[in-house]
């Protein structure tokens, strides 16, 4: 399993505002992300694995529920 952004910016001791820039984002998008309140889009989900060198895949957003619900529960509700 990957590292959540979360996890690699405190890891790194990165904080919103520095990551920010490296995605093309503002500091509330990234704080949203870390908080797991938002998906990125496919877009975004890659910018950030460049951006941690390949820590934060893609595929880790996926992993992650959004409301407290994976996809496959979200699908069969």
């Amino acid at each position: 399993m990957s590292t959540s952004l979360d996890a690699y910016l405190k890891r790194h001791a990165i904080n919103d505002a520095d990551f920010a820039p490296l995605i093309g984002r503002d500091r509330s998008m990234v704080s949203k992300l870390r908080r797991n309140r938002v998906r990125p889009s496919l877009d975004l989900a890659h910018a950030i694995e460049k951006a941690t060198n390949g820590e934060v895949l893609i595929q880790s957003w996926l992993e992650s529920p959004i409301g407290g619900e994976t996809p496959a529960e979200a699908a069969a509700a």
